[in-house]
């Protein structure tokens, strides 16, 4: 007997849910009838399709009175909530409610379960005698082995009389065990092992607490076998879609006065902290900012954040609030910022800008026929510190452009006339300059010579800049950073672009720089340097594919050699190796300044299931090994497991500190940050 297709109603054969009438659905068997009381029965290879959901059975019975769907013999059914084979069920026409026997399949697109019999409750699925896991089956690496559990959906998983296995071996057995079923469910998440330099053992173990829909909490216990315990509390609220706040509370308590005080020049604390935190807070056109990150002692981070390569080399801390307006013509910011610094043990010589108001008129073009353009910015701050020279700069500059383009040629004429004002408050001189005025001129001509090749485009661009900052004496000025001491200028710069665009995004970029200075004398950085041939400049930049490149060098005339150079290149060995290396050299040339070279390499495989990483930086000059690092990460997908190891020497001290760290998560549950608020959009 041939296949039969017909298509009905959903009032005749409503399924899974939907009930909206006059919805198609499409049943494909090699006979279909109705009985006289009122049931249809399908057989022999039934496939019926609704909507997104595809269900197939040796024989399927649509009972119109009971309004239930019954399946018998190689049962598939496929919704936007499961995807389950088994040997029999049935499911009610509106998808709420069913049963199904000797089950394997996927529930909610994560959960793989493997059951007896698998019941469905409205948001609640019942399953007897089987295995669950959050691992495919072709990976069924770990599993819940229960006589009955419960899976609410968005919110927890419940077993009863369960044993793990992982890698086919019984881990625990318990009588009760929950495992969240959400990505925000207040839980232990898991810990992390590990050792370094002074400690044989640490111990983090993280509980994370939702407060609301839009706040949440977490608290680490931190256990160090040398140096004492402590607690990181962390709360979060996502205020709205574009606010938020985060802080963050941290105290040690250590038991000992351990070999990492050696040799400093402050006596061993026993209770340490840190108070940070961070939020930007936006209402129409107005925004708020704020950082804050205080700690109890300038060595806080080198001994409680030691395995984090970026706090062991932390040489200040920030605290700083900003309140900003930004309307049509102007925008209007107040800026408190306070620095800790680390590299002391006192902050009493730090600077700091208690408050900072800046105030910019922005661009405005006075007569709407002509490319002129003007704007203006006021910066006025108050530098304070406790011992040393503190007062009030207002620094304003008047911005006047003029753009002239003819075709392929640009031209921008730039005129900046700046006044600077000093009110010295404490320890200064009555025979200081009060004032300054500069005046700066900037012209910049460029050409661009462009042509198109099929598959990329070449530019050549040749560009002219002449600079001029007229000459005051700023020797009597207090000063407070870089901008009281501006270089007068009077230099020609020549430079030339090279650039090739692919249409695949590849490119390369060519930039060779040099300049003249009609002043016999130049600056590299802040050091006057005589002679009229300023640096030369060679810039070169590609990504082609995986492959990448940049090269900047600077080549002085004076010292007749190779001044500053940085190189970096990275590309793949396979598809599955990539390989890194970047160079950075400085001679040093000027007192109080060293010699900086030195090589960094990094590998990153990653193979299947398997992430390898590993770095290592060289000081060449000194000829030793500053820091290596290696991370291995076993990511099966459905569970993870992580070794961190990290190696710093630190020249100055002598010390190598070491840490290796383990960390194992079976039973994944990420924890995402708090949802916005109801409302709040």
């Amino acid at each position: 007997m041939g296949r039969i297709i017909i298509s009905v109603f959903a009032c005749l054969f409503t399924l899974l849910g939907y009930s909206y009438g006059k919805i198609p659905v499409s049943i494909e068997a090699e006979n279909i009838k109705k009985t006289p009381t009122g049931e249809i029965i399908a057989e022999g290879d039934v496939v019926v399709n609704y909507k997104n959901s595809i269900l197939k059975a040796d024989k399927i019975v649509y009972n119109q009175n009971e309004k239930k769907i019954y399946l018998y013999g190689n049962v598939y059914l496929k919704t936007d909530k499961m995807e389950i084979k088994g040997k029999e069920g049935w499911i009610t026409e509106k998808g709420d409610r069913g049963e199904f026997y000797q089950v394997e399949g996927v529930i909610e697109g994560r959960y793989y379960i493997r059951a007896r019999k698998v019941r469905l409750e409205g948001n609640k699925y019942y399953f007897y005698d089987g295995n669950f896991s959050t691992c495919p089956f072709d990976q069924y690496d770990w599993f819940v082995k229960t006589k009955k559990g419960v899976l609410i959906k968005d919110d927890k998983v419940v077993f009863y009389n369960v044993s793990l296995k992982f890698c086919g071996l019984p881990v625990f057995y318990s009588p009760y065990f929950s495992y969240p079923a959400t990505d925000r469910k207040t839980g232990f998440l898991f810990p992390e092992i590990g050792n370094d330099s002074y400690n044989d053992f640490k111990y983090r173990q993280p509980f994370y607490l939702v407060l609301t829909r839009h706040s949440d909490m977490t608290f680490t216990f931190d256990y160090r076998n040398q140096q004492g315990k402590g607690l990181d509390v962390e709360y979060r609220n996502r205020l709205s879609a574009d606010s938020y706040f985060t802080g963050n509370f941290v105290v040690f308590n250590e038991d000992r006065a351990g070999k990492w005080w050696e040799g400093r020049d402050v006596s061993p604390l026993k209770n340490r902290w840190r108070i940070y935190g961070k939020g930007d807070f936006h209402y129409e056109d107005f925004d708020i900012s704020l950082v804050y990150d205080i700690p109890s002692d300038p060595y806080f981070f080198e001994d409680i954040y030691n395995a984090s390569r970026l706090m062991r080399y932390k040489s200040y801390t920030k605290t700083q609030l900003i309140a900003l307006t930004d309307q049509k013509y102007f925008s209007l910011e107040i800026n408190f910022d306070f620095l800790y610094d680390l590299t002391k043990p006192t902050n009493e010589e730090t600077l700091q800008r208690l408050p900072e108001i800046r105030y910019y008129i922005k661009k405005i073009k006075p007569i709407k026929k002509l490319p002129f353009y003007v704007d203006f910015l006021s910066v006025n701050t108050n530098f304070y510190r406790e011992k040393g020279t503190t007062g009030i700069r207002s620094d304003n500059t008047l911005n006047l452009e003029y753009y002239a383009n003819f075709r392929s040629l640009s031209n921008l004429f730039r005129v900046s006339p700046r006044a600077t004002f000093y009110v010295l408050t404490k320890e200064s001189s009555a025979d200081k300059t009060p004032s300054r005025n500069l005046l700066s001129v900037e012209d910049r001509i460029r050409y661009t010579f462009l042509k198109g090749y099929g598959s990329f485009t070449h530019s050549v661009i040749p560009q002219l800049k002449f600079s001029y900052v007229s000459k005051v004496n700023q020797e009597n000025l207090p000063f407070f950073d870089r901008e009281d001491r501006i270089n007068a200028t009077k230099d020609i710069d020549l430079s030339l672009f090279n650039i090739l665009n692919f249409k695949d995004s590849n490119f390369l970029s060519w930039e060779m720089s040099i300049g003249y200075t009609f002043n016999d004398y130049y600056y590299l950085g802040t050091n006057e340097i005589k002679g009229n041939y300023k640096p030369f400049k060679n810039r070169f930049y590609f990504s082609l594919g995986e492959f990448s490149g940049e090269n900047t060098l600077y080549y002085d005339f004076h010292f007749n050699r190779i001044v500053r150079s940085i190189t970096t290149f990275s590309f793949p060995i396979t598809d599955w190796l990539k390989y890194s290396v970047s160079h950075s050299y400085d001679k040093g040339l000027f007192e109080g300044t060293t010699t900086l070279n030195q090589i960094y390499h990094s590998v990153n495989l990653k193979y299947r299931w398997f992430i390898i990483s590993a770095s290592m930086l060289n000081n060449i000059k000194y000829g030793y090994v500053q820091r290596k690092s290696v991370n291995f990460i076993l990511d099966r997908k459905c569970w993870q497991f992580k070794v961190m190891y990290k190696e710093d020497y630190n020249k100055i001290t002598g010390r190598t500190f070491q840490s290796i760290y383990f960390y194992i998560n079976i039973l994944t549950a990420d924890i995402r940050l708090p949802f916005v608020s109801k409302g709040s959009l």
